[in-house]
């Protein structure tokens, strides 16, 4: 809930937790919470000592969730709606609404029969408020979205069991003395409609311009772009706008919200606290083989094609879009996550009056029902403004840094991966090929599998002074053997799917050939990384490689270095470590006495020639 002004100034905010354990009659507990946060609001103005009135109240919610009066709810992704004892599957149908009210009908008889009417969400708290009885339209052309008398036929239910249509701008009654009483508002004060969320938010971020692009994300994420004429293919949904002859084009992004929030559910419980989404954010994006982060990964690859979805949609009908999107939802409070994700879409994000953006379309509804505005547009034109615009992060590549280089060089030690190649996407898969094997393994599902692995590697570092776990030594705290860790790299790891032949690689080890004898050590075994090598064409230029199954140690031990030097006829003194990991590569062989370079991937690799010319 909010307090909002003509202005667009939030005067009050006051979010109210629902306790959804069982939402049989959900619709009660709104009740509630609207009586518990106006009174927490009144108490705010009060203590401001502002002379603020209450001019109207306009309510919003789910769309397609559907009420009984006495308060029997089917929420609008409750799977029951979709079950064999619903009726499912219902007749082909463009409403979002009759599947599911045949489902609240099929699954709940007695009440069905006992109630003269069946709500939408929002509309059920209207009609509580004030009794009237409405049903919102959004606008006219969303009729077949919610019921026609054709399609109210097909599905065989009444049209009196359903409120009467009104449009964004209606009164919808005024607040009885019951909940005048119950909250401290004004009886008689003005209550409007709002209609489905869905429509609030894209009011609240102004997507009535064509061209504007909203990220509106719940336990689901929906694409949103304002166009002036409709455009159909198979990836986008199109819908009529709130603004007569204006269209909403959305790309859907399934379960995005309830996957992130499962998996922080998961580390609260491993953690034994409640952990907040900012935390669980930075906590995956600090463990770029955890859940969250493989989470992060794969919905800004949706979003990114999400949006070459609406820009080439843009681009065939001729419409500009904004530089920027907009984005509401709890999303939206969440600093981290924002970066996050406008480095992965590229674009700059912006974050309207306040993260809920819903809210803001209820006052804009509202303002424009009190006859503020000539229109809704000019009401958001006025209202709507951009608190904060997060833009991409200039990406700083970690320098190559030299910590020391011997004066008589005769081996260069190599690590491999991400050293040799730059692969983001196959450093994931060397990690999570076996985590996954060992979920199946365990019978638990690899989201668990990967947030033991993560939480345990967390907490080891924390114990040693914030060093690094390699897998393989990980994986022995949970009864995994180096040698079944070993024998799970051999068979799991294919890096042909994920490489290609590298010919600036090619020349500059053929350089440093010349001069040096080169060597790999990889806690790999030797076959995955033999495997590498070839995928990259260096196979025959290094032939020698140290894997974790030739000495039954992984780096940082000191045998794998030591087994180089003796290899390649050299003294520690006379050796050069390169690698990406300072923990794993570089630090024990500077204990040993040899020269380290840490590099950020191939392209420092590629400077190696002239870096070692330059030094002698």
């Amino acid at each position: 809930m909010a307090l909002v002004a003509e202005t667009g100034e939030v005067v009050s905010f006051c979010p109210q937790p629902l306790n959804s354990s069982n939402t049989s009659y959900i619709a009660n507990q709104w009740l509630q919470a609207f009586q518990n946060g106006s009174c927490f609001i009144l108490k705010e103005v009060k203590e401001s000592d502002r002379n603020i009135e209450i001019a109207g109240i306009c309510i919003s919610g789910n769309g397609p969730t559907v009420v009984l009066k006495n308060g029997r709810t089917l929420l609008w992704n409750d799977p029951a709606a979709l079950s064999e004892s619903a009726g499912a599957p219902f007749p082909s149908t463009k409403s979002f609404f009759l599947p599911r009210i045949a489902a609240l009908r099929n699954l709940y008889p007695a009440e069905w029969n006992a109630s003269a009417k069946v709500f939408s969400g929002p509309e059920f708290v209207v009609f509580k408020l004030t009794g009237k009885e409405i049903t919102l339209l959004p606008e006219q052309r969303y009729a077949e979205a919610y019921w026609t008398p054709e399609s109210l036929e097909e599905f065989n239910i009444s049209p009196d069991l359903l409120p009467e249509f009104v449009l964004p701008g209606s009164e919808c009654g005024t607040l009885n003395a019951e909940y005048a009483k119950l909250t401290g508002i004004t009886k008689g004060t003005p209550v409007f409609c709002g209609g489905p969320d869905f429509v609030t938010a894209l009011i609240g971020t102004n997507t009535l311009k064509p061209g504007r692009i909203c990220d509106r994300a719940g336990s689901s994420e929906g694409l949103n772009m304002c166009s002036d004429r409709p455009y159909f293919s198979e990836n986008l949904r199109t819908l009529p706008s709130v603004i007569p002859g204006l269209w909403n084009i959305s790309y859907i992004i399934p379960h995005s919200g309830s996957l992130f929030s499962q998996f922080r559910n998961e580390i609260s419980s491993l953690e034994g606290r409640e952990i907040s989404y900012e935390e669980i954010t930075q906590y995956s994006v600090n463990d770029k083989n955890s859940e969250g982060w493989r989470i992060i990964t794969e919905l800004k690859e949706k979003r990114r094609k999400g949006l070459m979805e609406l820009y080439s949609a843009a681009e065939k009908t001729g419409l500009k879009t904004e530089d920027c999107i907009y984005i509401t939802g709890g999303q939206a409070r969440n600093k981290l996550w924002l970066q996050e994700n406008a480095d992965g879409i590229k674009t700059s994000i912006a974050v309207s009056n306040i993260a809920d953006s819903e809210l803001i379309g209820d006052a804009v509804i509202g303002f424009y029902s009190l006859k503020k505005f000539a229109s809704l547009q000019e009401a958001a034109d006025h209202i709507v403004r951009t608190s904060e615009i997060i833009r991409p992060a200039e990406k700083t590549e970690k320098k190559l840094k030299i910590y020391s280089i011997p004066e008589k060089l005769k081996t260069i030690i190599f690590d491999i991966d991400s050293t040799l190649y730059t692969s983001e996407s196959y450093a994931f898969e060397q990690v999570d090929a076996q985590i996954r094997f060992w979920a199946k393994k365990q019978g638990i599902s690899e989201a668990t599998a990967r947030n033991r692995i993560s939480q345990f590697r967390k907490k080891w570092s924390a114990s040693h002074d914030g060093k690094k776990i390699s897998l393989g030594n990980a994986f022995t705290y949970f009864g995994v053997t180096i040698e079944e860790s070993i024998q799970m790299r051999r068979d799991l790891l294919e890096p042909a799917n994920f490489l290609k032949r590298d010919e600036n690689l090619i020349q500059t080890l053929l350089q440093l050939k010349e001069k040096y004898s080169l060597i790999c050590v990889t806690n790999n075994p030797v076959k995955p990384a033999q495997k590498t090598l070839k995928a990259l064409g260096i196979d025959n230029i290094i032939p020698d490689i140290i894997g974790l199954d030739t000495c039954g140690k992984s780096k940082p031990a000191k045998e794998p270095f030591m087994l180089a030097c003796k290899m390649t006829d050299a003294r520690p003194e006379e050796c050069l470590a390169v690698g990406d990991r300072y923990d794993m590569d570089i630090a024990l062989p500077l204990e040993l006495g040899m020269g380290g370079i840490l590099v950020s991937g191939v392209k420092d690799v590629y400077t190696l020639p002239e870096i070692l010319q330059n030094h002698f």
